[in-house]
């Protein structure tokens, strides 16, 4: 870019910037607002007119910059700012559908590549043989080193039925080696189901990964499933979160209509009242026993979940404290295609609780085993359910409430 061509876009975002703040802050006054933010113009003009290698600057890598530290000026571990290629990451995981090779990938940093956690099960990946601890070194001839972890994941994607070509580099052979992978159309499933008999007890087993689009219409298709269960089993352990929406749906398949699932309360004052607006699927949990599992992975929606069946007396909570997110994000669209998450509430639990940086306590606190669903990813595309009783001290113990609660009931 020529430093003339430089400056004019330094200009055009300054006199822009400029008229935005002036008639968006209301409580600055124009001088105030001219005194704050005039720095941020000098470094622009002092880098345009001195800095030496001025060929070489990214002005979109200077923006991300500046508004990532913008949001970082919060001080809340809530606020986020998200660039072009993290935003359109961020659609992917609430629509769970793309296309793709099938594998959860991490960044090494010590070889600057891809590594492969898992390759999912049915996915382009499994078929072709990629194993957990390849490194992926380059994509289409690409190196990962050149783009980034997120510009690998981009590249990885791609229409179903088009093909890339990895260079993979595996401990167990010398040499690296190149795959050809045909992209299919790859669909998490964030509910996972399995119908578990102890003692000749049938319980539904749930686990519910996250909150996204497909969530809702995958826990019915669970519920349906499960309607000659006795007792039912919710797993919300390492649960992020996800949609608000996806989450009020599925709290209104559980609460009978009409009761809190929470409270949502403005800076200003202002609340928005959510109760449950009722379904058919209420029937199911009549008089069953309920248990919801929870770490110090579970938090947001998992949080709204929980905390309305715990405070309705539906369920008792097994686990470890919850994280503790009770921050209401809303999402704002960016002129450069990036987006702010930005904390505009607060959410309460039906008994009127901010369990904001608190979580929320279980009833039976249980450190956990040796075991715990979703940590390694090669399950996210399937519906069912790995369990592992033995091994997994939280659920173990949850089979062991619901079949007292079961007893004591019968004993009544």
């Amino acid at each position: 870019m020529s430093k003339g061509k430089a400056l004019k876009i330094i200009l055009s975002i300054s006199v822009l910037v400029s008229v935005f703040f002036l008639g968006a802050f209301t409580s600055m006054t124009e001088d105030e607002v001219f005194e704050k933010f005039s720095p941020v113009f000098q470094i622009l003009n002092y880098i345009d007119r001195n800095y030496y290698d001025i060929e070489k600057v990214d002005y979109d890598a200077i923006l991300n910059e500046t508004l990532t530290g913008t949001m970082r000026g919060l001080d809340d571990p809530f606020a986020w700012y998200f660039d072009p290629v993290q935003t359109k990451e961020n659609e992917l995981d609430t629509t769970s559908k793309y296309g793709g090779i099938g594998s959860t990938v991490q960044y090494n940093i010590e070889f600057d590549c891809l590594e492969v956690v898992a390759p999912m099960a049915g996915s382009p990946s499994e078929k072709v043989g990629l194993k957990t601890g390849d490194l992926i070194l380059k994509i289409d001839d690409v190196p990962i080193s050149d783009v980034g972890y997120y510009g690998a994941v981009n590249m990885l994607r791609g229409d179903p039925g088009t093909d890339v070509v990895l260079e993979v580099y595996r401990e167990s052979v010398s040499e690296p080696f190149f795959v050809e992978i045909t992209r299919a159309f790859i669909e998490i499933r964030s509910v996972k189901s399995e119908l578990l008999t102890v003692e000749d007890v049938v319980i539904s087993y749930i686990q519910i990964t996250g909150f996204n689009a497909p969530t809702y219409d995958e826990f019915q298709d669970a519920l349906n499933l499960s309607r000659n269960s006795e007792a039912y089993i919710i797993d919300l352990r390492n649960n992020p979160g996800g949609l608000l929406q996806s989450v009020l749906n599925i709290s209104s398949l559980m609460l009978p209509k009409g009761q809190r699932v929470i409270t949502i309360r403005y800076r200003d004052g202002q609340e928005e009242i959510y109760n449950s607006w009722g379904s058919r699927y209420n029937t199911y949990f009549v008089d069953k026993p309920i248990v919801v599992l929870v770490n110090g992975g579970s938090a947001s929606a998992s949080e709204i979940l929980t905390g309305a069946l715990k405070d309705h007396g539906l369920a008792t909570v097994i686990g470890t404290k919850t994280f503790g997110k009770a921050a209401v994000q809303t999402v704002f669209n960016l002129s450069n295609g990036g987006e702010i998450w930005l904390p505009t509430a607060h959410y309460f639990t039906p008994d009127g609780n901010d369990i904001h940086l608190q979580g929320i306590e279980p009833d039976i606190v249980v450190e956990p085993g040796e075991d715990v669903p979703g940590e390694d990813g090669r399950e996210l595309t399937l519906s069912t359910a790995s369990v592992d009783v033995e091994h997994d001290l939280q659920l173990s113990k949850a089979l062991e409430t619901i079949l007292e609660q079961l007893g004591a009931k019968t004993e009544n």
